[in-house]
């Protein structure tokens, strides 16, 4: 794991085959965690965020110097109690907040990708994720959470990761019947 500019980072050596055909490595997810892990490893709760969003769910943003964008609901003694529960949020592959992005250096050509960056799809978003579960070696999250785009990773991460995701503790905005949702609408958004 790195830490540059108070970001955490960990390094994905393996390879990721992305839907647009295209395969990365030795590519950095960047990560927040808030609360402790048990020592069952059963009281994780994975957040993701909106389009706009990154890893700084709560307290100060090292970067922005502002209030993490969900302050309100996750901390000590709140809605997501960080007391109980070990939160983890990542910036998604495609962000601007450390994760791989276009911001970073095409290995090839050793310019940064800017444009040239390989189109990303929340597929691709949910399983690089999943790399973080594995670095923590936690099998089963307790839940899953998040707003707006966030959504639509839920499903994705349900249908991808089923083994480590209780459908039912999949909680969002926009998800009203999780199963229904599912069945209904998810294979639109892994593909």
């Amino acid at each position: 794991m790195n830490t540059e500019k108070n970001i955490k980072t960990l390094i994905i050596k393996k390879p990721l085959k992305l839907d647009c055909g295209k395969t990365i490595n030795n590519f950095p997810i960047a990560f927040e965690t808030y609360g402790s892990l048990n020592e069952n490893k059963d009281n994780a709760i994975l957040v993701f965020h909106a389009l706009t969003g990154d890893q700084f769910v709560t307290g100060l943003n090292p970067v922005t110097k502002k209030d993490g964008w969900w302050s309100f609901a996750v901390g000590p003694d709140k809605a997501i109690d960080t007391n109980k529960y070990f939160v983890i949020c990542s910036n998604v592959i495609g962000g601007c907040m450390g994760s791989y992005g276009p911001s970073h250096k095409d290995p090839e050509t050793q310019k940064t990708f800017g444009t040239d960056f390989p189109v990303i799809t929340i597929n691709d978003m949910v399983n690089a994720q999943y790399n973080l579960l594995e670095h923590f070696g936690i099998d089963k999250l307790f839940a899953i959470t998040g707003g707006s785009m966030a959504d639509k990773i839920h499903v994705c991460a349900a249908i991808n990761f089923n083994q480590a995701i209780d459908i039912n503790r999949c909680h969002g905005p926009n998800i009203s019947d999780n199963w229904q949702y599912v069945i209904l609408h998810g294979r639109e958004f892994c593909h």
